[in-house]
């Protein structure tokens, strides 16, 4: 236990130090390194990686769920390729009008613009579909595979960092962020610094995977399957709900923002889901 705290104490402090010569401009980021003919992305690394963590916490968890390790590579292998077509299909349908002007753009996932929404719903429909052909409950895999999901999202977050994607509006708050001026929106090129958007999220993301991992999930019986899963849905999305009206590049319905209605309908039907689920619980105490 000691050695992971230590290791985590010292990312943490490497990754502030590199953030801060980022965030005050002092160092500006490549997005791609070549390797021989080939451009590398540093986007799509850090993607795999969040991955790649992803798959390697769901096989650590896989035996708390009393599940076969090749059923369960088989589950993350097509999980990962439908949350990655959900999360890309959910930006595109979101950002129509663009991409029916540029159709060609929709294929250049290294630029970035992958959605959790779509990658969440994509993958829901594949644990449903794989559940059904293994036979297993669709809800306590959900419940397998959240802190993973969770994981992937703020190993993942930074590859905005690289892209110098999803930040904020102008602020002069210590924490600021430098964007380099070709990556500002044309109405904020006079602007030097911004908020840091993908950092708020990564650091909410981190709270809610410790809470869920070190608190909830601990005193959770396996009588209630979905609670784990609706908890993060819940947290998530009132995390999301709040910071998005920080976000820059938010699509804009009207005066709606796209992802704030989202963000909310989830957090409506993740209520739901957890009252039903308590009540349940309350039937089988009695």
């Amino acid at each position: 236990m000691k050695k992971y705290i230590t290791i985590s104490i010292a990312v943490f402090v490497i990754l502030a130090i590199f953030l801060s010569y980022v965030f005050s401009g002092r160092i500006i980021l490549p997005q791609l390194f070549h390797l021989g003919p080939l451009a590398i992305r540093y986007y799509g690394l850090i993607l795999a990686l969040a991955a790649a963590s992803g798959f390697y916490l769901a096989i650590k968890r896989s035996v708390l769920y009393g599940l076969d390790k090749k059923i369960a590579e088989d589950i993350l292998f097509w999980v990962i390729v439908g949350g990655f077509i959900g999360a890309r299909l959910y930006h595109v349908l979101s950002s129509a009008p663009y991409y029916w002007q540029h159709p060609i753009d929709i294929i250049k996932v290294w630029n970035g613009g992958l959605s959790i929404y779509g990658a969440v719903l994509g993958g829901i429909i594949i644990v449903w579909w794989l559940a059904k052909r293994y036979k297993l409950n669709a809800i306590s895999l959900l419940d397998w595979l959240t802190p993973c999901v969770l994981l992937g999202q703020i190993i993942g977050r930074f590859g905005n960092l690289f892209n110098y994607e999803a930040f904020g509006y102008p602020t002069s708050l210590p924490w600021k962020m430098f964007v380099p001026l070709n990556f500002r929106p044309f109405a904020y090129e006079k602007f030097n610094f911004f908020h840091p958007w993908f950092l708020y999220e990564a650091l909410g993301n981190l709270v809610i995977l410790i809470f869920l991992l070190k608190i909830l999930e601990p005193k959770l019986k396996k009588s209630s399957p979905g609670f784990l899963a609706f908890f993060y849905l819940l947290l998530y999305n009132c995390l999301r709900f709040g910071l998005e009206f920080l976000r820059i590049d938010s699509t804009i319905l009207g005066i709606f923002r796209l992802n704030a209605i989202v963000s909310l309908i989830f957090v409506l039907v993740s209520v739901s889901v957890l009252t039903v689920i308590d009540k349940n619980e309350q039937k089988l105490k009695k």
